[in-house]
């Protein structure tokens, strides 16, 4: 019974280590392993956190009047949001300025990415936007203005790392040696 928990302990640690968990992407890891453009399209990316992008338009403004002489002013306008949920996959569509990453999660349009970088070289690397007030950033998605609302701001790109060693081992024993 002891040696059947000894190989349930054991399968269970091999199989939480063949499980590579998702670490946040640095540009020390960019280097360290020589990360080039072409290399990094074929890294899964991943987002840390829920990022809410939203606009709004106003559509069109009316003015009339009621059967009783009363001004009616009508508006619309429309809300538009994406939501990328934590932990959603991603892929390099092209580098901005050297050292930034432009990724894309959406499964179509490789137009609609997101900027992250790390200008200060401070570790990972965070969303980018033009502005940033309150928690709330201006970045351009698709050719379109949005705003990431807050709790956005903190989001930054992770990874998975499978670290694999090939370790050979080679074993002899030897007879020993008399004297002639």
């Amino acid at each position: 019974m002891k040696t059947l928990s000894k190989l349930l302990i054991i399968a269970l640690f091999s199989f939480l280590y063949a499980c590579s968990s998702s670490i946040p992407f640095t540009n020390d890891d960019k280097v360290k392993y020589n990360l080039d453009e072409a290399s990094l399209k074929k890294v899964q990316f991943f987002v840390s956190r829920d990022i809410v992008l939203q606009r709004g338009e106003r559509t069109s403004e009316a003015q009339e009047f009621d059967k009783d002489g009363k001004l009616i002013i009508s508006s619309s306008a429309t809300l538009d949001e994406i939501t990328i949920k934590e932990g959603t996959p991603g892929v390099l569509v092209k580098m901005v300025d050297g050292n930034k990453l432009a990724i894309s999660f959406d499964d179509v349009d490789d137009n609609k990415y997101l900027v992250f970088g790390d200008p200060n070289n401070r570790g990972r690397y965070n969303l980018m936007g033009a502005e940033w007030n309150n928690g709330k950033g201006k970045i351009n998605y698709g050719g379109k203005v949005y705003y990431v609302m807050p709790g956005g701001a903190g989001a930054y790109l992770k990874y998975k790392m499978k670290k694999v060693n090939d370790n050979k081992k080679s074993q002899s024993t030897v007879k020993g040696r008399k004297v002639n």
